[in-house]
């Protein structure tokens, strides 16, 4: 029953998140150990860097391969095209990976497949 409850959350954040349309999926990491601040205030250095991106879901996930590491994926909306380049030289933290979303309901099923399992920190933030 948990698990199915699980996957009924997990379903709706997904559908709700389907219903904004975002220009870029990121996945952000740190050689430090993060913590709910950390990730907090890269948000606000996308915020300080970046007027044109007007909102930004995330939610922080731990490695499959080692528990004690996490990393964050972001869905990104913007009213500028942003190269990769440019993102990842404004900012303090790794950008692992960039890419335009194309399947807006695909890429927001994945980023909240693990939202209600214990310890995975998210949210939804307008600049």
């Amino acid at each position: 029953l948990l698990s199915k409850l699980k996957i009924m959350v997990n379903h709706h954040y997904a559908k709700w998140l389907n219903s904004y349309q975002w220009d870029y999926f990121a996945t952000f990491r740190s050689p430090y150990k993060t913590n709910y601040m950390t990730v907090r205030n890269w948000m606000k250095q996308i915020s300080a860097k970046h007027p044109y991106v007007y909102k930004v879901f995330y939610v922080t996930e731990w490695d499959k391969g080692d528990p004690r590491n996490s990393h964050t994926h972001s869905l990104i909306a913007s009213n500028k095209d942003i190269a990769y380049i440019d993102f990842n030289d404004s900012v303090s933290f790794a950008v692992g990976d960039w890419q335009s979303v194309y399947d807006n309901q695909k890429i927001t099923s994945y980023v909240t497949k693990f939202i209600g399992r214990k310890n995975i920190n998210y949210d939804l933030i307008d600049f």
